[in-house]
């Protein structure tokens, strides 16, 4: 990592420094209940940031570091950059998180959940609900273990950001952390209002529509998922940590996705095992109710396609310094 920044990178990072304050202070300037909520993705952040911090004179002083502050003090020196870079990274994205909250908990107060009724008929097409083919191959027994990697997917994300917080390559930094942002900003946000649905799990709570009803009756009542369900139903319409209905598009999918291009990027030999997990998280989000088929599909090429843009614009931030390099080569 370079001990200066480019032109180009001080670009990118002021890209992912408007992606974390303009949808902020559009949801200031919109006033509504559901936005005035408090930042709690950013206070975790800071308070794991400042563990981590705390590691380095800690290791110091228990090896009996001759003059540990002057040591600290070098370290500082040397690494200022990555500090600088990850001190903003670890403020931007879960900024950026706590904006897309805000917006799915918008979505109530801006227009009713509709697109359930043409979600349901788009998964008719195939001749039989998705959930009854993935219960009739996998059956009960493969239940739990589906619920325990979608529940596991939170740990995923947060490993997937403190990677991207504390990462020294800048140009996969920044596509991934505009990758990130954008996923949440535009499909868990724009997205989830413009197709505002509640799920196969919440149709009847929310519609008397009890399509689902066998479903629901074949999850055992003490799933993670059933917790969360019946959490999400509880806080809906307060500003609860993590609340917010919304089942098109799926972010469990896309984030998981993610993890699976980052790793094909900078660790192509573990991808395979990022992709079975992707796999595991979309017949999870239809086995247990959570989804139906199609919000797992427009989640991932979704996320390919952000991906690929940001790749581009962080490419295309670079070209003017190449072809000076090249002018004077």
């Amino acid at each position: 990592m370079s001990g200066t920044f480019e032109r180009e990178e001080i670009i990118g990072y002021a890209t992912v420094a408007g992606l974390a304050i303009v949808p902020a202070a559009s949801l200031i300037a919109v006033d509504l209940p559901a936005t005035n909520g408090s930042y709690p993705f950013v206070t975790f952040s800071l308070v794991l940031l400042l563990v981590l911090c705390l590691l380095r004179p800690l290791c110091l002083v228990t090896r009996r570091h001759p003059t540990p502050t002057r040591q600290l003090l070098a370290d500082v020196k040397t690494n200022w950059p990555w500090l600088a870079t990850s001190l903003f990274m670890a403020v931007a994205l879960p900024q950026t998180l706590d904006s897309a909250t805000s917006l799915k908990r918008l979505i109530p107060e801006l227009h009713p959940y509709y697109a359930d009724d043409a979600l349901i008929r788009l998964d008719a097409l195939i001749g039989i609900d998705p959930w009854r083919l993935t219960h009739a191959i996998f059956g009960a027994a493969a239940t739990r273990l589906l619920d325990t990697l979608y529940g596991l997917w939170h740990v995923g994300q947060i490993g997937l950001a403190m990677w991207l917080v504390l990462s020294r390559h800048r140009p996969f930094q920044l596509q991934a952390a505009l990758s990130f942002q954008l996923a949440w900003l535009l499909m868990g946000g724009l997205l989830a209002i413009a197709f505002a649905s509640v799920g196969p799990c919440f149709v009847d709570d929310f519609f008397g529509n009890e399509r689902y009803a066998p479903l629901m009756a074949r999850l055992p009542d003490d799933l993670h998922s059933a917790t969360a369900m019946k959490y999400l139903l509880a806080s809906q319409g307060t500003e609860a940590i993590g609340g917010g209905i919304s089942a098109m598009p799926s972010l469990h999918v896309a984030i998981s996705v993610l993890i699976g291009l980052c790793l094909r990027n900078r660790l192509p030999r573990w991808q395979w095992l990022a992709w079975a997990y992707a796999a595991a998280i979309y017949l999870a989000s239809i086995h247990l109710g959570w989804h139906y088929a199609s919000d797992g599909i427009v989640s991932a090429v979704g996320m390919v396609a952000i991906w690929k843009a940001a790749g581009w614009y962080v490419e295309w931030l670079g070209r003017p310094r190449r072809r000076a390099t090249l002018r004077v080569a």
